[in-house]
């Protein structure tokens, strides 16, 4: 079991291939990383790649719906591998990517409930992210004590029937995942944040310019958190300090800020994390986040000092300051 103190951040990582998402790279702090991971060539990859990491734990498993076994469909594009036949909905893979679909082989993965899941591991989530090619929702059906600790969770969605069922003679197609698991997640008190989506999706034709917005919205990462409004009464400043990491890290500078300023004053400048690695990294993301802002229209740098020495109870460091810092600066 990989150590746990106040100060850590667990993330819970569903459908791990690759290794750790971007939108964690930079959490930095006393981080846990339960990955998990159904492909077993995949799972001892990465278990190899992190072994000399304390913090980063990979179970060679799959988290679903049910305990037993299933089949998992590994294909000529492994990231594409999954327990449901793909349905040809994009035009990307009807010509030049059609061989990425192709069926390499099946392998029977054993499967667990997430409730199950959480009781062996015995850990509070903080974050989670899902990544397994429309099985997201089944994750979600034995949630076990998820809710109880979870402050934001990233997630691949689709908004069509991307998939078949498991049993391939059953042609029932499963439906699009986005509407369900929103409705799911604001049951829990969560609101949507934001999608990955750029307003490029699976172009049809290869005749368009490359700042034009193209294709299908299809499928992309969404992400949830926590009521802000709500969230912004939490009496514990390390889930406080927690939340403002992630939404730094995920596009949302904005709601960061917002709740640094609602929240600084009840939790005392947040002295008592004064000595966590992630009260310092959230301090990090906030001055690298004015420090881009700082030559565009109407942003002043005093302005941005006396924000960041109010809440944070801690210097601003002003020109050459920051350049020269390693810790703002590394490279």
């Amino acid at each position: 079991m990989v150590k746990n103190n106040n100060f850590s951040s667990v993330i819970l990582d569903i459908g791990a291939r690759y290794g750790i998402h971007p939108s964690f790279k930079n959490f930095g702090g006393e981080n846990i990383m339960l990955l998990v991971e159904a492909d077993k060539i995949e799972a001892d990859r990465l278990k190899k790649r992190y072994k000399n990491f304390k913090n980063v734990k990979v179970y060679t498993q799959a988290i679903g719906k049910i305990c037993g076994y299933k089949n998992l469909r590994i294909l000529k594009n492994p990231a594409m591998s999954g327990f449901f036949k793909r349905k040809k909905n994009s035009p990307l893979f009807w010509g030049q990517r059609k061989y990425q679909e192709k069926l390499i082989t099946k392998n029977k993965v054993k499967f667990e409930t997430l409730k199950n899941f959480l009781k062996k591991i015995n850990y509070k989530i903080d974050f989670l992210k899902m990544d397994i090619e429309g099985g997201e929702l089944d994750v979600l059906k034995h949630p076990g004590n998820l809710f109880s600790s979870l402050l934001a969770l990233r997630s691949e969605v689709s908004f069509l029937s991307n998939y078949y069922s498991s049993k391939l003679k059953d042609k029932n197609l499963i439906g699009g995942t986005f509407g369900k698991m929103n409705e799911i997640l604001n049951k829990h008190g969560f609101k949507l944040l934001n999608f990955d989506y750029t307003g490029k999706g699976d172009y049809f034709s290869k005749y368009i310019s490359s700042n034009e917005k193209c294709g299908m919205l299809q499928w992309t990462d969404a992400t949830w958190i926590k009521d802000p409004m709500k969230f912004s009464k939490e009496k514990n400043p390390v889930k406080i300090i927690k939340m403002i990491v992630f939404l730094f890290s995920n596009n949302a500078s904005d709601i960061a800020l917002w709740l640094l300023e609602n929240t600084y004053k009840k939790h005392k400048k947040f002295k008592s994390l004064k000595h966590s690695k992630i009260l310092r990294i959230s301090q990090i993301l906030c001055l690298k986040h004015f420090y881009n802002l700082k030559w565009l229209p109407n942003q002043k740098i005093k302005e941005h000092k006396l924000f960041y020495e109010k809440v944070f109870n801690s210097k601003y460091p002003e020109m050459n300051k920051f350049n020269e810092s390693l810790e703002l600066n590394p490279l």
